[in-house]
């Protein structure tokens, strides 16, 4: 079996977003609470905390764990999973400036996830911008176009 996903997937799928979200709300406290409660300050911080929680839920949040198991995929997001044939993968596609570097798969049919699988891959070194070297790979294991 083959592990495609970083060993950090369920810190930044769960453990991160809990950790921004109470962590940064705890050391912006004494703004929050302050006397002047809707004053340029709270409303600034109310604003950063609250995009930076969002765009973290919307690009973590969504992340799976992935593994390849000869000819099946096997895809959990560590409540539920689901095992479909690579035949499946009708693409593979990854982030370019997105830190960490996502990864996803597109599906022909629909899983229980959807038709779009993302996925947080292994950590490797990288030259600049460009996508992770396991989107390249995928491409030519799967036999996929450009």
């Amino acid at each position: 079996m083959r592990e495609l996903s970083s060993p950090f997937t369920f810190f930044y799928k769960y453990v991160f977003i809990f950790i921004w979200f109470f962590g940064f709300g705890f050391g912006i406290s004494d703004t929050l609470l302050a006397t002047e409660p809707f004053g340029t300050t709270w409303i600034q911080y109310m604003a950063v905390w609250l995009g930076m929680t969002l765009f973290i839920f919307f690009t973590s949040g969504n992340i799976k764990k992935v593994l390849i198991d000869g000819d099946t995929l096997v895809i959990t997001n560590f409540l539920k999973t689901d095992r479909l044939p690579l035949s499946r993968i009708s693409g593979v596609d990854g982030s370019t400036f997105l830190s960490p570097r996502l990864v996803w798969l597109t599906l022909h049919e629909p899983c229980l996830f959807g038709t779009r699988i993302v996925f947080l891959p292994k950590h490797r070194l990288t030259k600049g911008l460009g996508k992770h070297p396991i989107v390249h790979e995928l491409k030519d294991e799967l036999n996929l176009k450009d």
